[in-house]
């Protein structure tokens, strides 16, 4: 007796490409909103590369010409400060794009899920690598502060993030806009901690936080408000965390991120896409940041 099979059946048997895709998602990008815009409308489209930003040093004490000093009423000569200060540029000098193509003959082939997925997927890409260069830039992003706190691969402790907390108050960092940055492995490390966890999650009984965004997971904690980011920089075996306020680092958009496609007849026929986006970033005060090496 002969059985029909799998084999047998082959030409009959129908394969269905669904229009349901199954994605890979990338990490969450976090940084960009938590950096210092302060500068931005000053160098738009046609503005140049460059904002130079004057420093200013604020007065901390003055001269006393009275009690204790025995020159109260005698007319004693006067002493004057003279503030010397210095200028930091910001500069706009990353164009980062992504881009692809396809022949002409493939247009009317493709399924239709495709060109959406692309067209989304070049922009999330441009901010991801955004996100992980201001992670990881060791000049001018989150692995240029020359503070650090914690140890590599070793759980981080509540003495950890009070040095961070003591470390801005000492700079009288301002309260607001003071952020946390951590690894998935270092939020679960943290929340191992009651008080920690008490304070990451009392705002939210009752209530939905205004301070909800990409990456936001409860807060404040002390000071600072908590981000999770699966993109920051490895160290020798864990990850560079980072606790510092929104004016550590300025960061510029130019342009913001768009797309242009046109036809390609010399190289064979294609369609061609390229998004882009220009910025620039740079570490404004350093005392304002704390590398937090943990997991």
């Amino acid at each position: 007796m002969a059985n029909m099979t799998g084999t047998t059946l082959a030409s009959y048997l129908a394969e269905v490409w669904s229009p349901k895709v199954s994605v890979t998602y990338r990490a969450k990008t976090v940084l960009v909103p938590l950096m210092d815009h302060r500068w931005e409308p000053e160098l738009g489209v046609g503005m140049g590369d460059t904002v130079n930003v004057a420093g200013f040093t604020q007065n901390t004490g003055a001269a006393n010409r009275g009690a204790g000093t025995g020159t109260f009423g005698t007319g004693a000569t006067l002493t004057f400060t003279a503030n010397t200060e210095a200028q930091t540029q910001i500069k706009v000098d990353r164009f980062y794009y992504m881009a692809d193509r396809r022949p002409l003959e493939m247009d009317g082939q493709v399924m239709p899920a495709l060109n959406p997925l692309l067209a989304a997927g070049r922009g999330q890409a441009i901010a991801l690598q955004v996100d992980a260069d201001l992670a990881a830039d060791n000049t001018n992003g989150l692995d240029a502060f020359s503070t650090v706190v914690g140890t590599d691969n070793v759980d981080v402790t509540e003495d950890d993030l009070i040095t961070i907390q003591t470390n801005l108050n000492n700079q009288n960092a301002p309260d607001s806009d003071r952020y946390l940055v951590v690894s998935p492995a270092t939020f679960a490390s943290i929340i191992k901690i009651e008080a920690i966890r008490n304070q990451l999650y009392a705002p939210a009984i009752g209530s939905l936080s205004g301070n909800a965004g990409q990456g936001f997971v409860g807060g404040p904690v002390y000071s600072l408000m908590v981000f999770m980011s699966n993109n920051l920089e490895s160290g020798s075996n864990g990850k560079k965390n980072a606790g510092f306020h929104t004016e550590a680092i300025a960061f510029i958009e130019q342009m913001s991120t768009q797309t242009l496609q046109d036809v390609n007849i010399e190289d064979g026929g294609f369609r061609q896409f390229l998004t882009f986006q220009t910025c620039g970033f740079k570490e404004i005060k350093d005392a304002f940041g704390n590398e937090l090496d943990g997991k």
